[in-house]
């Protein structure tokens, strides 16, 4: 199984990040059969019934079908390719991305590095404090739901379908959960 080893990271600073969400614009890779064959079928039913969850809370519930060689949980929520080529982008270098997250709770935590993938160059966005609990909506900074990034010239190492993908993610301490979306690309 190959899975996507380049990643274009969304990064929330170490110090302050928070939520339930999920990219919802670009449309982010989704699950679907390769997810449930590749993830068995406790993690795959946690995946499908909600999408902005934690990954913990697929990982609580991996049976005997799951296969860890190739259900990457903390890798793009453990979605897989196969399910999402035809919703693979091309980005030219200098195209703007507007991105938009579905915020559906916060919880304060800290951000953490992706422990067996390797990010592109720096985040592409990148926030101080990013939905802070402490704060009330009224005071919730719209770049947190709502911004823009820049592809960068990464040469030839997205060329191919499945080399490269747009991470969003972070590690909510307080609560001791994982967020992911991803949006596959090529250019």
């Amino acid at each position: 199984m190959k899975f996507s080893v380049s990643l274009v990271s969304l990064v929330a600073a170490a110090s302050s990040v928070a939520a339930h969400g999920v990219i919802t614009t670009p449309s982010p890779r989704v699950v679907g059969a390769a997810n449930q064959a590749a993830c068995g079928t406790g993690a795959y039913t946690v995946l499908k019934s909600d999408k902005a969850g934690p990954i913990e809370n697929a990982v609580a519930k991996i049976d005997s079908s799951f296969d860890a060689q190739a259900c990457q949980l903390f890798f793009c929520k453990g979605y897989q390719l196969e399910d999402n080529i035809k919703n693979t982008r091309k980005y030219a270098p200098g195209t703007v991305v507007p991105i938009h997250v579905d915020l559906i709770a916060h919880h304060t935590g800290s951000a953490v590095n992706l422990a067996t993938q390797k990010t592109i160059g720096k985040p592409l966005f990148l926030w101080p404090v990013y939905a802070n609990d402490s704060l009330g909506p009224s005071a919730w900074p719209k770049n947190e739901t709502d911004f823009e990034i820049t592809i960068p010239d990464l040469g030839s190492q997205c060329s191919t379908v499945g080399a490269c993908a747009i991470q969003w993610w972070w590690y909510a301490s307080k609560v001791r959960q994982t967020y992911e979306s991803c949006i596959d690309f090529t250019q």
